[in-house]
């Protein structure tokens, strides 16, 4: 049995484990889980077998760079449209937009 690289201390033990990704889940999958502080290793055919869900799902690779700009007095962030459709966004939607540290915010989607 392995140990683990992350903690040290752990021991790896092969699990099924669920994976998640944007709040979608993917599937359970085969992977390496230390016992201690819960490091999560998949083998390389594993995560292409992960990548594949996240394509068929179309969740994957919709993570993208951006600008600031400027309207008037105020900045704006453009959201790139792979992200809006997943989001369902549409224009004059509300969201509320709050720090969550010093260079993080997050923008969340007003329910109607």
């Amino acid at each position: 049995m392995e140990t683990c690289d992350e903690c040290k201390k752990g021991k790896l033990r092969k699990k099924s484990v669920e994976y998640v990704i944007y709040g979608k889940g993917l599937g359970n999958f085969p992977a390496l889980v230390c016992d201690r502080c819960n490091e999560t290793l998949f083998a390389g055919e594993t995560f292409f077998a992960i990548e594949r869900q996240a394509k068929q799902k179309g969740v994957w690779g919709i993570a993208a760079k951006t600008r600031i700009g400027t309207s008037g007095n105020s900045l704006d962030v453009k959201i790139p449209k792979p992200v809006v459709d997943f989001l369902g966004l549409r224009k004059g939607q509300e969201v509320v937009i709050e720090p969550l540290g010093e260079k993080k915010f997050q923008v969340s989607v007003v329910s109607s």
